[in-house]
C-alpha cells in the first residue's frame, strides 16, 4: 500500500453555497490534490467564497445540462444510481461529504470509506424541509411510493460506508435510529471573516434574523411574535417564501409593529447587523446542527432557539442563549419575555464568544485529520 494515500472526496450538490459546503471545502484543504466527485457544480455560486479554488471537480456531463441544474430536484431518482456507478477503485481513501446519497458511493476491501453525515435525507425520513409538495395528495401518490423506494436505498447505502462522521448529537440519534449504526462526532464551524468582528459596535433596540426565508425556517412565526410583543425585529435573507413572510410583515407594521424585512445584505451588512442587535432568533423545526447562532455568538450575540435538534450542542440555556419550549408563536414570546427578565444579570458577550471559539475550522480540521489518519493506519 503507498505511504501517501491516494484520496478522493464526494459530495452531493455543490451548486450552492452553505455550511455542508464549507465542511466539504475544508476536508479538501487537508488533501487539496483530491478530486471532488459531486452530481452538480455551479461554480458561480462559490465565487465571492474563495471555496473550491483550484480544485479539481468531476462532475457527470449530463448533470450540467443547464435544465438539469434549474430543477435538479425533480431527478432526484437518478443521483442514487449516479454515486453508485462512480469508479473510485483508483483511491485508497474515499471521503463522502453527505446529507443525501454521497454516502452511497461503492467501495473495494483494500479501501476505507469515511463518510460525514451532515443528517439522513430530511425528506425520506418526515424532517422539515423546504418544500411543500409532500403536502398535497396529488404529488403524494408519485412521491410516495418513489421515497419509499429511496429508503430502501438509502438504509442499505449507509451500511457501505466504514465508517460514520456526523455533525451533532442529534444526527447521531438519527443515524441510530435509521441506520442502527453508529458514529463518531465531530462537530463543524461557522466561517467568520475576522475583520468584520468589531467589539466598539453600538448596542441596537432589535431582534435580528437571518435565514433563508423558507417554511421550516418559520420566520413567519418570529414576526407574529415580535409584532404581538411590540419588539422591534430585522429580518435578512431571501427565499421562495419571502413575498408571503413581507405580507405579513406589511400586515403587522400596519397595527403598529415595527418589523423591517432587508432582503439580501452582504457579509459586511451582516456583520453590522451582528454586532447590534439585542439577540439572534433562528427558530428553526429540528435543526441539524445550526451554524447561524454560532455566528452571532461570534459577535457576542445570545441566541434564542427552540429546544430540540442540534441546537442542543452549542446553546446552554441562561448562559449563551434562551430555549423556546417549541418553534409556536406562545413558546416564542414566552422565550422573548424570558431573555429580557435576565438581559442585564448575564456576561452574554464573554459567554458567547467563549462557547463561539469552541467551534472552529482550524479544530475540525485537527480533529477530521486525525480521525482519517488513524483509521488509514489501522486499516493499511
Amino acid at each position: 500500500m503507498n505511504n501517501k494515500p491516494r484520496v478522493a472526496i464526494i459530495h452531493d450538490y455543490l451548486n450552492a453555497h452553505g455550511g455542508q459546503e464549507d465542511v466539504t471545502n475544508a476536508i479538501w484543504e487537508l488533501w487539496p490534490d483530491a478530486p471532488i466527485y459531486t452530481a452538480l457544480w455551479d461554480p458561480s455560486a462559490f465565487k465571492e467564497t474563495g471555496a473550491f479554488k483550484g480544485a479539481t471537480i468531476r462532475v457527470p456531463k449530463w448533470a450540467t445540462n443547464r435544465f438539469v441544474n434549474k430543477f435538479y430536484k425533480y431527478f432526484t431518482f437518478l443521483y442514487p444510481l449516479m454515486f453508485q456507478s462512480l469508479n473510485l477503485k483508483d483511491y485508497d481513501i474515499v471521503i463522502s461529504s453527505s446529507a443525501n446519497f454521497a454516502k452511497g458511493v461503492t467501495t473495494g476491501k483494500n479501501q476505507i470509506h469515511i463518510s460525514y453525515i451532515h443528517t439522513p435525507p430530511r425528506f425520506l425520513y418526515g424532517y422539515p424541509t423546504e418544500t411543500s409538495k409532500r403536502d398535497f395528495w396529488y404529488w403524494n401518490i408519485v412521491l410516495k411510493p418513489l421515497d419509499f423506494l429511496l429508503r430502501l436505498w438509502d438504509q442499505e447505502a449507509a451500511r457501505r460506508p466504514n465508517f460514520l462522521v456526523c455533525n451533532s448529537t442529534e444526527v447521531l440519534m438519527r443515524i441510530k435510529k435509521f441506520y442502527g449504526r453508529d458514529a463518531t462526532i465531530i462537530h463543524p464551524f461557522p466561517v467568520i471573516k475576522e475583520h468584520l468582528v468589531k467589539n466598539d459596535s453600538p448596542k441596537g433596540d432589535y431582534y435580528l434574523v437571518i435565514s433563508r426565508i423558507s417554511r421550516y425556517k418559520n420566520v413567519d412565526k418570529v414576526v407574529k411574535a415580535c409584532a404581538f410583543l411590540k419588539r422591534k425585529l430585522i429580518i435578512a435573507g431571501t427565499g421562495k417564501n419571502f413575498a408571503d413572510v413581507k405580507k405579513i410583515v406589511d400586515e403587522e407594521n400596519t397595527k403598529g409593529a415595527n418589523i423591517e424585512t432587508m432582503g439580501f445584505v452582504s457579509e459586511e451588512k451582516k456583520a453590522q447587523l451582528l454586532a447590534s442587535c439585542r439577540a439572534f432568533i433562528y427558530n428553526v423545526s429540528q435543526e441539524d446542527f445550526g451554524i447561524a447562532p454560532l455566528e452571532a455568538m461570534y459577535f457576542g450575540k445570545p441566541c434564542i432557539v427552540p429546544n430540540e435538534g442540534g441546537f442542543k450542542d452549542t446553546v446552554c440555556n441562561e448562559y449563551n442563549g434562551v430555549f423556546s419550549k417549541s418553534v409556536e408563536v406562545v413558546g416564542l414570546i414566552e422565550a422573548i419575555k424570558k431573555f429580557e427578565n435576565l438581559e442585564n444579570k448575564i456576561d452574554w458577550k464573554k459567554n458567547c464568544q467563549k462557547t463561539a471559539s469552541m467551534f472552529t475550522k482550524e479544530k475540525f480540521q485537527r480533529e477530521f485529520k486525525q480521525f482519517v489518519e488513524e483509521k488509514w493506519r489501522n486499516h493499511a
